[in-house]
């Protein structure tokens, strides 16, 4: 893939609806807008809601693109798709999985969301990654393998994304997460945290060390019965109940 041709699948999409307009990001390990293609088109059938879903510079491309992508080129591609919603929708919500809910934490703090919901957003990482960015370092190594042809097959060939990732967005990751912490005392707006009970990628208290560091008046945990993947996952039509009831505020009736 090169000339910054998009991989078929792998772009944005954009669902017309009501005046109720949710952005929602992908994550960062690799994949594309498919992760969140039958997310976005279950809260759009179900609740009509307008439902835009970009793609982040440097996905679905090539890695070398990646490789060369900084922070603030997904910081600068996100403000204009909020500021494109605004401009069609009353209410904007946003939302997004892994590295999309870092991106989503960040931005709520600077913007007057409606609401916002994060899946697998981490507060801190485990596994192989951190243990890459030193080595990576010492041997000059670019990229890391991705889990490509095991993906694929796991969802019947849905997962659209690439066969190696450039190592550096381990730092760009980190970078972003110390700026998400600091931004979340900033946060009011209503918020819906959902985490994997055997997520094997982010730490085990992502979700509560959020909950607890953000100021909104109306806050919710929802731990679910998966990993970190998102596409295909056992929970995704407990994922579609938990958006839908919290836009229309019936997850906080109760309490």
């Amino acid at each position: 893939m090169s000339n910054g041709e998009i991989m078929e699948g792998a772009g944005p999409f954009y669902y017309e609806g009501r005046k109720t307009g949710i952005i929602m990001i992908h994550g960062g390990g690799g994949g594309t807008c498919a992760d969140l293609k039958p997310l976005a088109k279950d809260l759009h059938d179900k609740g009509g809601y307008t439902i835009s879903v970009p793609l982040l510079p440097g996905y679905g491309t090539s890695p070398e693109d990646l490789k060369n992508t900084s922070i603030q080129d997904w910081y600068d591609h996100l403000e204009k798709e909020v500021k494109a919603l605004q401009k069609k929708c009353e209410k904007i919500y946003m939302g997004g999985h892994s590295m999309g809910g870092v991106l989503t934490l960040i931005f709520a703090s600077k913007y007057s969301f409606d609401g916002i919901f994060t899946i697998s957003a981490p507060y801190a990482l485990k596994g192989i990654l951190p243990k890459l960015i030193p080595l990576a370092k010492l041997f000059r190594v670019k990229y890391h393998g991705v889990e490509f042809e095991k993906l694929k097959e796991e969802t019947g060939g849905k997962w659209i994304g690439y066969e190696k990732i450039p190592v550096n967005i381990g730092n760009k990751m980190l970078k972003m997460l110390k700026e998400m912490k600091q931004s979340l005392p900033a946060i009011k707006c209503p918020t819906l945290l959902m985490q994997g009970r055997f997520d094997s990628v982010i730490a085990k208290l992502s979700m509560e060390k959020i909950f607890n560091a953000i100021k909104s008046q109306k806050k919710r945990m929802v731990e679910l019965e998966m990993d970190h993947p998102i596409l295909l996952c056992p929970e995704h039509d407990r994922i579609v109940s938990e958006i839908l009831a919290f836009i229309t505020d019936e997850a906080f009736k109760e309490s």
